[in-house]
């Protein structure tokens, strides 16, 4: 011991000094660790629950977010595919109209046909009905001329020669 103190008397160290530095020491260190270090334990642990909490409504917020997107994406497909249904039936409307203006066109073309051939055989039918009349008629004029005069053969030739040329002639302007 002797040899501690004298140690500790070269050094210029006073023991009673040390003791009461370690117990001011101490003192402080309660005097911290009461006054200090608990608020500021209290504002760590509450500042750690808050970036806690920020993560976990960032964490929420990420996750509702992904859920919209996806109920987007799944509404915007549906609205793309009544789109598309709506075009398809727009398009099957369009073809069925144009189809029907096509069958109407048709029908039409067919009775202005029918019509123009039922026209033409009235016509025809007509030219041959006034043909029948003048030739009854040229007929009834060369009885006449016939029973007015009366010739001989080779006179009756030629008037009946006549008569078929008046005929023919008035056949050709009724084909033309």
């Amino acid at each position: 011991m002797e040899f501690l103190r004298e140690l500790l008397h070269d050094l210029h160290i006073d023991p009673p000094v040390i003791l009461v530095n370690i117990i001011g020491f101490l003192i402080l260190l309660a005097l911290m660790r009461r006054f200090f270090f608990g608020p500021i334990g209290q504002f760590l642990a509450q500042r750690r629950q808050e970036v806690a909490d920020t993560v976990d409504q960032a964490e929420t917020d990420r996750q509702q977010a992904k859920e919209e997107l996806t109920s987007i994406r799944a509404r915007q497909e549906q609205i793309i595919a009544q789109a598309q249904q709506e075009a398809n039936q727009t398009r099957q409307q369009a073809d069925s109209q144009a189809d029907e203006l096509v069958n109407q066109a048709r029908q039409e073309a067919l009775q202005r046909q029918q019509q123009a051939e039922v026209q033409i055989r009235e016509q025809q039918a007509q030219a041959l009905a006034e043909a029948r009349n003048q030739v009854a008629a040229l007929s009834v004029e060369m009885a006449e001329r016939v029973l007015r005069e009366s010739l001989d053969e080779a006179r009756q030739r030629e008037l009946l020669e006549a008569a078929l040329k008046d005929v023919e002639e008035l056949a050709r302007r009724q084909t033309r």
